[in-house]
């Protein structure tokens, strides 16, 4: 007892160390379990497709309830930069569903959305503030109680990339062709400009004979 008594604020620091220590592993085999059963949850997917029929290029979302329950599920979309592009309200339109209604996935089902390559492309280009180099992209679903399963998009992320590098690329052409176009054009203004002035000699030169001309003329008839 002396001795608790003579260490006592040094006792009292060590343990609250150790109870700190405790907290945040407790807290890190928290977040460690949830995301583990999050991911458990669903099995999320996505890819590029081209339609053989309409030719139509789009994204694709798939979400499988690996669940025995269903599941009501808030959120989905991409992961980009540490931004969520949620595509919930887009599916809601897309299916013509009302605002405020709850999407369900019954268990050992699935819903998959289809995501409009132009507007994902523009989405990305905005972030990346032109830079047509895609970082690391994940696509996410987050259900009602908020735990969110997320996956790597690896194939979405190189046509991401294919595409802002294709729009790169003719912006450059066209930014070249202006150029040549401009280029041409001051040509051709210097060209009849040069026409111009030699016309304006001769007719100056052609005025300055005829009257030369008739002086001699007037000259003879005298």
């Amino acid at each position: 007892m002396q001795f608790i008594r003579d260490n006592f604020a040094e006792i009292t620091v060590i343990l609250f160390i150790i109870v700190t220590i405790l907290l945040l592993m407790i807290l890190s085999f928290n977040r460690y379990f949830v995301k583990y059963f999050s991911n458990k949850k669903f099995q999320i997917n996505t890819s590029y497709q081209v339609d053989a029929t309409s030719q139509e290029k789009q994204f694709v979302i798939s979400i499988f309830n690996k669940n025995i329950n269903d599941v009501r599920i808030s959120g989905f979309g991409y992961v980009y930069q540490n931004q969520n592009i949620d595509f919930y309200k887009n599916y809601l339109v897309a299916e013509d569903l009302p605002k405020d209604h709850k999407i369900v996935i019954p268990s050992r089902d699935f819903i998959f959305a289809k995501i409009d390559v132009l507007t994902l492309k523009t989405i990305i280009s905005d972030i990346n503030r032109g830079d047509t180099s895609v970082r690391s992209l994940k696509v996410f679903v987050t259900d009602s109680q908020g735990l969110t399963a997320q996956s790597r998009a690896k194939a979405v992320r190189k046509q991401l990339h294919y595409h802002l590098e294709k729009d790169r690329i003719e912006r450059l052409i066209k930014i070249k062709e202006q150029k040549r176009l401009v280029k041409a054009d001051e040509a051709l203004f210097k060209q009849q400009k040069r026409i111009e002035r030699t016309v304006h000699h001769k007719e100056i030169w052609g005025k300055v004979i005829l009257k030369i001309r008739g002086i001699f003329k007037n000259r003879r008839t005298k």
